[in-house]
């Protein structure tokens, strides 16, 4: 399995809407809501930066796990 962190797939400026997205609300349906607004429409761009076809759910939930543990 390949390791990778969030610089890896998303910019500086993803991040920083993901980041202002979680803190604005990180209720059920984050996941969906950082698909939606930031992995989907880049889908392309991330697939070119990982080197491989990904999946934007998981994805989601992994920027979801990340922004989670930093929080606590």
């Amino acid at each position: 399995m390949k390791t990778m962190t969030l610089p890896d797939f998303l910019t500086e400026a993803e991040i920083n809407e993901a980041i202002a997205m979680y803190r604005a609300d990180s209720s059920v349906g984050f996941s969906c809501r950082v698909r939606d607004a930031i992995i989907a429409p880049n889908m392309e761009r991330i697939n070119k930066a990982l080197g491989q076809e990904n999946d934007a759910d998981y994805l989601a939930y992994c920027v979801e796990y990340v922004l989670s543990q930093i929080s606590k």
